[in-house]
Order: C-alpha cells, then sequence, then structure tokens
C-alpha cells in the first residue's frame, strides 16, 4: 500500500525557488506549493513504503541548498 504525506518545508534567504524547483523534479513528489505562514513550502508525496518516504525526506528533501527544517505529516486515511 502506498504511503501518502503532507510535508512542510522551511528555506532559508532567497532560496524557495531553487528548493520548489529541485523539489518538482522528486520522484514520489506530486505536487509542491510555495505558501505563506509558519513554513515556506509544502509538498504532497507519495511513496511506495515508509522506508521509501524517509529516504525521500532525509536524504533528496533535506540535502536541497537552502532547506532547514521538514516536518512530515503522514495522511492516515483517504
Amino acid at each position: 500500500m502506498a504511503t501518502l504525506a503532507f510535508v512542510l518545508v522551511d528555506v532559508t534567504g532567497d532560496h524557495t525557488k531553487s528548493a520548489y524547483k529541485t523539489i518538482t523534479r522528486m520522484a514520489g513528489v506530486k505536487s509542491v506549493y510555495a505558501v505563506t505562514g509558519a513554513h515556506d513550502l509544502i509538498i504532497l508525496v507519495e511513496t511506495e513504503s515508509i522506508e521509501t518516504l524517509g529516504d525521500l525526506i532525509l536524504s533528496k528533501i533535506r540535502s536541497i541548498d537552502g532547506v532547514t527544517k521538514t516536518m512530515t505529516n503522514i495522511v492516515l486515511n483517504i
């Protein structure tokens, strides 16, 4: 069963646009939104497992230049 989650991302300085572009090209990313409020980007992701989700967040999203913090909200029901 697929894992669906919203990932809230904080980005430092003027890196939001480049982070947005990088994230939109990642496998598993369904949509990315630049938003106002406490976070800079909200990402909807769908992965094949929790392990794949963890890899996407820890190895890929958090390694993007300017990304300072992520908060992941796993969808419990669809």
